[in-house]
């Protein structure tokens, strides 16, 4: 008879309370069973941790989802009545949520033009990523290529299905157009008062702050005879982490702001003419 001392089993279950601790989910998660005769084993294997958190996101998500739209679904005091629904996905960094979207249709008054129906779920997730994701997805993809980017994803992170290079790229480009709405003015003059004599007055900055700025010219790798320059720059404060910024002037329009940006994390006043 086969020895079965090294087998065991685990299984996990899920379960999803309200605010008063009634249970109004429960979902097994994982049911894994395990023969301890090696190193790899121990514990869950990454196949495994990858299904486990998909399916616990999916659970969690849709029961959070649904609690959510029942909340918002009354206008006025009164139940929208249902128009169906339509599926989305939610790209998270533990797998991709398929949800329905409910639409409801909305009370018109009399002679007024306003949308026939209404979707509560776009309020809630109106881009349809977790920003813990995008997080990763552009800090990942600030420091190697798109594809490598999404590769790592995906082999560490249960989001194979839509983690592209093409998608990074995109989730990348939309979260740099939206740092870019959030600098400065471009401004000639940095300074609370354009007058020499009044610099004096500026506040000392808290200890003392290494600023560093440099450029080249990269050279074009297909067209050797055409280059673009490159400025970058590294601020080394007493205390605290250093920060790097990188610009290319015949890109970026308003090359000041960005600096004055980078320097007020720094708490340096600077005069960039």
């Amino acid at each position: 008879m086969e020895n079965r001392e090294d087998d065991m089993r685990a299984r996990l279950i899920l379960q999803m309370l309200n605010g008063d601790n009634e249970i109004v989910a429960t979902e097994t998660v994982a049911d894994l069973a395990k023969v301890t005769k090696r190193p790899e084993d121990l514990g869950l294997s990454l196949s495994e941790a990858k299904t486990l958190l998909a399916k616990l996101q999916q659970v969690m998500v849709e029961t959070q989802v649904e609690s959510w739209l029942s909340e918002h679904r009354d206008r006025d005091g009164r139940r929208l009545r249902s128009k169906g629904s339509y599926p989305v996905t939610f790209h998270t960094l533990f797998g991709d949520v398929r949800l329905k979207s409910p639409r409801y249709y909305l009370p018109r008054a009399e002679g007024a033009n306003s949308p026939a129906t209404i979707s509560p779920l776009r309020e809630l997730i109106p881009d349809q990523i977790a920003p813990e994701r995008l997080y990763l997805e552009t800090r990942w993809a600030s420091l190697v290529p798109y594809a490598a980017a999404a590769e790592l994803l995906a082999d560490v992170l249960p989001i194979d299905c839509g983690a592209n290079a093409t998608t990074v790229r995109q989730h990348t480009l939309r979260a740099a157009r939206r740092i870019e709405r959030e600098l400065t003015e471009e401004r000639v003059s940095f300074m609370q008062d354009a007058c020499p004599h009044d610099w004096i007055n500026l506040p000392v900055p808290d200890g003392r702050i290494v600023i560093g700025l440099d450029g080249g010219y990269i050279r074009d790798r297909d067209n050797r005879k055409k280059n673009f320059e490159l400025i970058v720059g590294r601020s080394l404060p007493e205390d605290g982490d250093p920060r790097y910024i990188g610009f290319v002037q015949g890109h970026d329009r308003k090359p000041q702001r960005r600096i004055l940006d980078h320097l007020k994390k720094q708490g340096v006043q600077a005069n960039l003419r």
